[in-house]
């Protein structure tokens, strides 16, 4: 009676056993050609899509480009997805910065954000808080140099990419500056010209231009023609350059004796915006970024009708390259503790190729038909503005940067220098020679402090 039980016991075991064998673990006796894939090999999970976090002073709302690129890069990914974090929702960099820092203080691991400009960016890479780049590219075999106008460097390490390239130039209102008369100048012409052209435009109605209270202002050829605006290559203070005695003479000269620029102290008060007064029709021409272009079609903020028209940034009097001029922008960088460093550093590479289709800001790519790039982008605006004009001044091949061009992550507390520096000219009616010497001293205990 033993038998048939053993028999049978035998007989299931086998059964087990080839059934187990048709489950797709192992294949069939004739290699698997006739047997049919069940269910459970056709069908596998959705692999889990890496998420990253961008940290941005962008408001998250629909209609902001910024928002519409970050969108159109999750759309064209499988394996990626960022998420979008607005700090602010009124685009202030700065207070955008602070939070960030508080968060990243506390421990919040950041794996791609974005400045309003390099200074900010820089000052965190020399705390540690940014990732250098130089691998990721050598990985990638591309040299930045040949892709960009400009990276964001600090000893010899990319540590940021320019999301757009923001080109200093002079704008002008096309009806003001046909009522005087005048010619759009070419490139080559002068501060002394620019001084000029002021007084030429300025009527009772409006003066002929406008100078804002940042430390660019106080001189702009520091910063369109010199490799640091306050430092030499061996961090010495350059205020002894003749442009800064220069400069600070112009803006008094203008204010005081041509009457063609509103006084720095009713500037100062009123807490302009710095486009608002050209916008506004009461300054006829402004040296200005170029992100100038694109706010100029914020008829509800700037409402106006004139026709904005572009010339060159003026060079100093005995300037050898005419086409000098301050290349900048803000950056956009991946944290130091990210986990996702490769995926953070793809998608600020996309994003330095691709969101400009959606912000219409002038890209710091090199290889782009900027003319082209112009019609796409405002076509339907030509009664604001003029394209060819903006062309020829944002893309003559003579623009360049001065060689050498360098920044400090302190570079912000040097510009506040020159600004204390440049009010106590202005408003006390003081002596450069004593505001040099006063601006020298504060320059290089920054400097001590910042290279112990």
């Amino acid at each position: 009676m033993k038998k048939p039980a053993l028999w049978m016991a035998g007989l299931l075991l086998m059964f087990t056993v080839s059934a187990c064998g048709n489950n797709g673990s192992a294949p069939a006796a004739n290699g698997g050609k006739d047997a049919e894939p069940t269910a459970a090999s056709q069908t596998k999970a959705p692999a889990e899509k890496e998420k990253i976090k961008f940290y941005t002073f962008k408001s998250s709302k629909p209609e902001e480009p910024t928002f519409q690129a970050v969108e159109a890069y999750n759309k064209s990914q499988d394996k990626v997805e960022v998420e979008y974090v607005s700090l602010v929702q009124n685009s202030d960099s700065t207070e955008f910065l602070k939070k960030l820092d508080v968060l990243v203080a506390g421990g919040e691991v950041v794996d791609a954000f974005m400045t309003g400009n390099e200074e900010e960016l820089l000052e965190r890479a020399s705390r540690g808080v940014v990732e250098p780049l130089n691998p990721y590219f050598e990985a990638e075999g591309v040299k930045p140099e040949d892709e960009y106008f400009k990276v964001l460097k600090l000893d010899d390490k990319v540590y940021g990419l320019m999301n757009s390239s923001t080109l200093w130039f002079t704008v002008f209102n096309k009806q003001q500056l046909d009522e005087a008369g005048l010619k759009l100048p070419e490139m080559g012409w002068t501060w002394d010209d620019f001084r000029e052209y002021a007084k030429k435009l300025t009527t009772k109605d409006h003066y002929g231009t406008y100078f804002h209270t940042w430390g660019e202002y106080a001189n702009i050829i520091a910063y369109s023609e010199h490799p640091n605006p306050q430092l030499d290559a061996s961090l010495k203070p350059i205020y002894d350059d003749p442009s800064f005695r220069y400069f600070f003479n112009l803006r008094r000269a203008m204010e005081k004796e041509d009457k063609s620029v509103e006084p720095y102290a009713d500037v100062l008060a009123s807490n302009y915006h710095v486009l608002q007064q050209f916008f506004a029709g009461k300054a006829s021409m402004l040296a200005v970024p170029s992100y100038a272009v694109r706010a100029g079609l914020n008829l509800e903020k700037f409402p106006h009708d004139f026709q904005m028209v572009y010339a060159p940034l003026p060079r100093s009097v005995d300037a050898k390259d005419v086409g000098m001029t301050n290349i900048s922008g803000g950056g956009l960088a991946v944290g130091a503790k990210s986990q996702h460093k490769q995926a953070a550093y793809d998608f600020i590479r996309w994003m330095t190729k691709e969101a400009y289709k959606y912000t219409k800001e002038i890209p710091s790519l090199k290889k782009v038909d900027g003319k082209a790039l112009l019609q796409e982008f405002f076509s339907e605006n030509q009664n604001l503005i003029d394209i060819d004009s903006l062309a020829n001044t944002l893309f003559d091949s003579r623009n360049k940067m001065p060689e050498g061009s360098f920044t400090v992550p302190y570079g912000s507390q040097l510009k506040t220098i020159v600004e204390n520096g440049f009010a106590s000219y202005m408003l006390d009616n003081r002596d450069f020679d004593q505001v040099k010497a006063e601006m020298t001293a504060e320059t290089e205990k920054v400097v001590a402090a910042n290279n112990k």
